[in-house]
């Protein structure tokens, strides 16, 4: 039998969103939310797997965008701020729900911890530049570092302007070898959006490989003897990899994946919106703006505000 294999790509990326004329500005907690709750924390999961000598091997995809906000010392110092917020909420809710919910006491001392090793982590592992994990696992061999077109854009609705196309590659390489010191092989195509010819702009800049949609493969016009399942090399010998459709559907599907499973965590339950603005005020945007804070003790129970709580040591299992 021959033998199987799978390729794990996460690809991170947010819009680029900057505004120090501003004491907060609510859109820039998109990257602070994804700092907290997924790089850091995956981060550190890929670090313990090393250091506990677990072999595995990902791909991750970094955007230009993301390069350049997580290494501004001002979004750095803005991010230390929102971290050492959030910590002195969870101090808050410790207490709260100790005494007023003590079914949510259990997930409220797990945000605290998140939260105070985001910290230890940001500030003294990282030196406010998050990146530096991510060099270090490239280093070790445990991930390929790859890059995605510079503002993400849906490069499909520009392919009749090839000076832009070139441009959206061209700027993502720079900035990848800027910031990891070497043009990477693999291009994350944003939304999986290919076109052909596409891979003739890949290949002048190096890249060798690139990521499609199952789609692109199972409609395609020409026989691909093992639709989804396989690569295939282009004429020019860029490869494609196609996006598995069923995996896909698991992740990203809010009726047939995970994002519907009652097990899990639901995401749009947040104390931000629920607790009274006398006590989360402060931890909110103003004027009386409500916004997600990260504490979120609900499971996904259908499309209603009727949930039950979440279990997750139910979750892990």
């Amino acid at each position: 039998m021959s033998k199987k294999s799978v390729a794990f790509i996460l690809n991170l990326h947010l819009p680029y969103v900057r505004h120090l004329e501003y004491p907060r500005f609510l859109e820039e907690d998109w990257l602070f939310e994804s700092m907290s709750e997924s790089y850091l924390p995956m981060l550190r999961m890929f670090y313990k797997l090393r250091d506990e000598k677990i072999p595995y091997s990902l791909t991750v995809s970094i955007s230009s965008t993301i390069m350049c906000m997580v290494t501004d010392e001002s979004l750095q110092n803005r991010f230390n701020s929102y971290l050492e917020r959030n910590r002195e909420l969870g101090e808050k809710e410790v207490v709260r729900c100790a005494t007023k919910q003590p079914e949510f006491l259990e997930m409220a001392v797990f945000y605290l911890e998140q939260l105070k090793q985001n910290l230890t982590d940001f500030n003294d592992l990282y030196r406010g530049n998050i990146l530096e994990g991510f060099k270090s696992l490239e280093a070790s061999g445990h991930l390929e570092l790859i890059t995605t077109a510079a503002t993400h854009a849906f490069l499909p609705l520009y392919q009749e302007y090839p000076t832009a196309i070139n441009a959206q590659v061209e700027l993502a390489i720079q900035s990848f070898l800027t910031t990891f010191g070497h043009v990477p092989k693999g291009f994350w195509l944003p939304e999986c959006g290919y076109y052909p010819g596409l891979e003739e702009t890949l290949k002048y800049h190096g890249i060798t490989w690139f990521q499609v949609a199952s789609q692109s493969m199972l409609l395609s016009p020409d026989k691909v003897s093992y639709g989804d399942y396989r690569p295939i090399r282009c004429p020019n010998g860029v490869a494609a990899f196609p996006r598995d459709f069923q995996a896909t559907s698991l992740v990203w599907s809010n009726t047939s994946g995970y994002p519907c499973d009652r097990t899990y965590r639901e995401f749009y339950r947040d104390i931000g919106y629920d607790l009274p603005m006398e006590y989360i005020g402060k931890y909110i945007h103003e004027p009386e703006v409500r916004v997600f804070t990260g504490f979120k003790y609900w499971a996904i129970t259908g499309n209603t505000d009727q949930k039950r709580p979440y279990d997750r040591s139910l979750a892990q299992k």
